[in-house]
């Protein structure tokens, strides 16, 4: 079977890998960029739904112990 091209490829004739030896680095770049789109996309809906009470107070703990200037800022 041969190898199909893939748009962010080093070289335009090569297959790809997630390895970074055939991406270019604006390739690579591309690519998470890609996937953090598909991802949002994918998962806007939960992204959308509050956080369980566990979060949010796990959340309250690690901001109640984080040192604090006087004036209350990080």
């Amino acid at each position: 079977m041969p190898k199909r091209h893939h748009p962010y490829a080093a070289g335009g004739h090569r297959g790809w890998s997630v390895g970074s030896n055939s991406l270019t680095s604006a390739g690579q770049s591309e690519l998470l960029r890609d996937l953090g789109r598909q991802l949002q996309q994918k998962y806007q809906n939960i992204l959308k739904e509050p956080a369980p009470d566990s979060i949010k107070q796990l959340l309250e703990r690690l901001e109640r112990s984080r040192p604090h200037d006087e004036d209350g800022n990080l």
